[in-house]
């Protein structure tokens, strides 16, 4: 008889499946944008990447601002497809793809403290992360959208696994 896993118990109730949101990337592609306009431009009025572009020739310092594009669409293809967080009335279920290790499941009642967190931008395009802390394991979840709407359902879901049967 094959096991099952716990995310096929279909005695679990799921209260919300979600993953990472696209937006949490902003601030990375901000950044990567600044630094790469930097480097088309900055032959003209920085004597540093002029002495590169000339060691380097002119389409190699454009080369190297046009490389990082292809590694950030991976990263953000990859969290976008892979990042799940699942609240069901036991657990969190956490998968962050096959790069990474598994997850154990965290139980709701051993949830505390709940943290929401984020950068300033993130934060005014409704994104974060969301940590929690089950005994002395440390779990970060990273891209949430609406990060306190998220903590309240699971607040909700730790309340309702509480209570007496």
């Amino acid at each position: 008889m094959p096991q099952c896993s716990p995310t096929d118990d279909p005695s679990l109730s799921d209260h919300l499946w979600v993953g990472y949101h696209p937006r949490a990337m902003a601030p990375l592609i901000v950044v990567v944008a600044f630094i790469s306009l930097l480097l088309w431009t900055g032959q003209w009025y920085l004597d540093d990447i002029s002495a590169l572009a000339v060691q380097l020739g002119g389409w190699a310092t454009f080369a190297i601002a046009w490389g990082v594009w292809p590694a950030v669409l991976v990263v953000f293809l990859y969290r976008c497809v892979t990042f799940t967080y699942r609240i069901t009335d036991q657990a969190v279920f956490v998968d962050f793809g096959p790069l990474y290790y598994p997850v154990t499941p965290l139980r709701l009642e051993t949830l505390d403290p709940i943290v929401i967190g984020g950068g300033w931008l993130a934060r005014q395009l409704g994104v974060g992360y969301v940590e929690l802390q089950a005994g002395d394991r440390v779990l970060r979840l990273k891209g949430v959208w609406h990060p306190k709407s998220f903590v309240e359902k699971l607040r909700a879901a730790k309340n309702a696994a509480k209570l007496p049967a």
